[in-house]
């Protein structure tokens, strides 16, 4: 990488096959995350140019990371993409949200995986480490997909390597390792999986789901065998909203001919916003 452009580099993390680093980026003047390929062989180099054209085709979407700069030259190819201060979702498998605060997530990765598979494309590699956590201006939480190095598009006449079932061990689809055949639905598996993980603990598809009884069955749905009982990204994204949008029944019983009921539903859900927004 530019060396007299980029100051304060810090290795984060390495993947399959590029190294990330965070850096001050003297152009922009604002820290950023440089991605880095390790091993530029003809085939690694394609799919890096994929994943770069990906990011620049889904510029409009605000649940993709943006694409800074991208530098194809040299020794070490490298793709400047904006810097999640706040990290991933992948430190939550453990450090658990309650599973309203993981529906917001759901929500956000859902609507963007709705643009992104009614263009054709797909991610290949949902897993929680591939979610970056960012802040909205008014405070809540927005999850962006930063991973785009499987990705698939229909219009990749040049690719080789897209009709592979590649992925991390664990949130693959089983049913696209036996077919051979990724599709939509394997990345709403994935999704599924992550859910799971964040929700539970667990990957483990036996563990029960918090929530309501709405939520559950999405969450079980995202994961059945069979990939056509599976929602698209735009069902579960409608069920997700639904479910957000639906109000807190409160636990005292309050009589429905004065709509108290309804005032103190409406209150918890304000507050619980609140909380949503302001924790750390």
């Amino acid at each position: 990488m530019n060396n007299q452009r980029f100051a304060q580099v810090q290795f984060i993390a390495s993947g399959g096959f590029a190294k990330v680093y965070r850096a001050f980026d003297s152009w922009t003047q604002r820290t950023v995350a440089i991605k880095e390929l390790s091993n530029p062989s003809p085939d690694l180099l394609q799919r890096f140019k994929r994943e770069r054209d990906m990011l620049q085709i889904h510029a409009d979407n605000p649940f993709v990371v943006n694409i800074l700069d991208s530098v194809f030259e040299g020794s070490n190819p490298y793709i400047v993409l904006e810097y999640a201060s706040l990290g991933s979702l992948q430190k939550y498998v453990v450090n658990r949200r309650e599973w309203r605060r993981i529906a917001g997530w759901l929500f956000d990765v859902t609507y963007g995986l709705t643009m992104i598979h009614e263009r054709g494309d797909f991610i290949r590699d949902i897993k929680p480490s591939n979610l970056l956590r960012f802040k909205r201006g008014c405070g809540s939480d927005l999850i962006k997909i930063a991973d785009f190095g499987l990705a698939q598009r229909p219009d990749d006449f040049l690719g080789r390597m897209t009709t592979s079932v590649f992925g991390t061990k664990g949130y693959i689809d089983p049913v696209a390792q036996i077919s051979g055949n990724f599709r939509a639905a394997s990345d709403i598996y994935s999704l599924g999986i992550t859910m799971r993980e964040l929700l539970t603990g667990s990957r483990d598809v036996w563990n029960r789901i918090p929530g309501p009884r709405e939520f559950q069955s999405l969450i079980s749905s995202m994961t059945d065998p069979d990939v056509d009982k599976r929602p698209t990204a735009r069902e579960a994204f409608q069920q997700i909203q639904t479910i957000l949008c639906a109000p807190i029944v409160p636990q005292a019983e309050v009589p429905s001919s004065n709509g108290l009921g309804w005032l103190l539903a409406g209150a918890a859900v304000v507050v619980g916003a609140c909380l949503l927004a302001n924790d750390k």
